[in-house]
């Protein structure tokens, strides 16, 4: 019997569905999320990599660029002889006072992101930068304190290399690039060159030379092995 004023409970009433996924529902889930990732990270690195690439790029161009202004501006002539001479990184990022002089460079030709370590290098968007001057043999010596001395000035106001390698090959860059006093960009992807293991010798893209280390060569590579037995192709 019912009781005036109240409701009669409904024993037939549906109760709602239980809220929550499935085992099967969980594992759709995640084998779609796996799908998506596998096709989205290496997009996402590859784009990365192309970015750091591009960025080597313009920056060794930027130190080419720099060097013909340093030079013919004659901001150092360690022999007087009215000739100017090539320089390291630190010289014309303004990180370090010129030779021979008492100030930094300003303003400087490079950013001073390009300024380099005790080591000789420089880090910058995920490749390593290195300078390399010549000494009386020709060798292309890194931009340490213990070389600044035995930079031999003739040979200075007419060779120099730079360098640009992967800090990790194949994650923050698959090239090495090469540029010297020519202004030829070359770069190559087989050697493997990656961070402070496996550093580029400095005359690595250069024919004719004694040993990969020398950077009075005869000329870059250009679709043929350089000193260091790789092949170097041009920069398009």
């Amino acid at each position: 019997m019912s009781v005036p004023g109240h409701a009669t409970p409904r024993h037939d009433a549906v109760h709602p569905a239980s809220s929550g996924f499935t085992l099967v529902e969980m594992l759709i889930v995640v084998a779609l999320i796996t799908i998506l990732a596998s096709i989205a990270v290496p997009k996402a690195m590859s784009a990365k990599i192309s970015a750091s690439e591009s960025a080597a790029l313009s920056t060794l161009r930027t130190i080419s660029t720099a060097q013909l202004q340093f030079r013919s501006q004659q901001i150092v002539d360690r022999d007087r002889d009215g000739q100017g001479e090539y320089a390291w990184l630190g010289e014309m990022c303004g990180s370090r006072v010129v030779t021979g002089g008492t100030e930094l460079l300003r303003p400087a030709l490079v950013p001073l992101s390009l300024a380099v370590d005790a080591a000789g290098q420089a880090d910058k968007s995920g490749y390593l930068f290195a300078v390399h001057l010549p000494d009386a043999a020709g060798i292309g010596l890194t931009e340490t304190a213990g070389n600044f001395a035995s930079v031999t000035a003739d040979l200075a106001e007419l060779h120099w290399t730079a360098i640009a390698w992967p800090v990790r090959a194949g994650i923050s860059g698959t090239h090495t690039y090469f540029v010297n006093h020519q202004g030829e960009l070359r770069k190559n992807r087989s050697a493997g060159y990656s961070g402070t293991t496996r550093v580029p010798p400095a005359g690595a893209a250069l024919l004719g030379s004694a040993s990969p280390a020398h950077i009075v060569g005869t000329g870059i590579a250009t679709n043929v092995a350089g000193a260091d037995g790789e092949i170097w192709y041009p920069v398009q």
